[in-house]
């Protein structure tokens, strides 16, 4: 009997090795699946590039094939001419001035117009405050109380930069209207210098 007792308890170890291997095997099974099946639930969703850091407009090629689209050009130039002080010999100046170059009054958009180097492409003359209207100083309208404090002078850039005549006018109108007690700004209210004068002419 005791013989055969070491036998016996081979048999059993076996047994339980093989019973042990057998529950890891069934374990690994029971969690697998679970979770091949959540994998295969899953949809299949591919990543989307990212928008670029540049916009369409200014990516996409031009028409003529030379390359993206640049932002677009200065579409018109402005100077602001203010008047600090105001005087009515101030306003005569200012209305002798217009009659010295010439100013046509368009009384739809009340405003003056200087044809300049480029009658085509005329210098417009307007009020500053309010922006825009301006009564017929030439024929004598805005002596009632009218007390003229500043002008806005405006013009479409030449097409052609071998044609900007009418640029060295617009600055020319400047200086002469700083010579007459105003203060001349830029674009952005800021004061006019050569640097101004220098991108108008271009």
């Amino acid at each position: 009997m005791f013989d055969s007792l070491p036998a016996v308890l081979g048999v059993v170890a076996l047994l339980g090795s093989l019973a042990a291997a057998g529950l890891a095997l069934y374990l690994s099974v029971a969690f697998l699946k679970p979770q091949r099946a959540a994998r295969s639930a899953e949809p299949d969703v591919k990543p989307r590039p990212g928008p670029t850091s540049e916009s369409t407009q200014d990516s996409a090629p031009s028409r003529d094939g030379g390359g993206p689209r640049r932002a677009q050009a200065v579409t018109a130039h402005s100077l602001f001419v203010i008047f600090p002080e105001p005087t009515s010999e101030t306003q005569a100046e200012v209305v002798a001035w217009l009659r010295k170059v010439e100013a046509r009054y368009d009384s739809v958009f009340e405003v003056f117009n200087v044809a300049g180097e480029q009658p085509a492409n005329p210098i417009k003359v307007a009020n500053a405050f309010p922006p825009g209207t301006l009564p017929d100083l030439l024929n004598g309208q805005g002596s009632d109380g009218f007390q003229l404090r500043g002008l806005s002078l405006l013009v479409k850039p030449p097409l052609r930069r071998s044609r900007n005549q009418q640029m060295h006018v617009f600055v020319a109108f400047g200086r002469e209207l700083e010579a007459l007690g105003g203060e001349v700004l830029d674009a952005d209210r800021q004061p006019a210098t050569e640097q101004t004068y220098e991108r108008i002419l271009g």
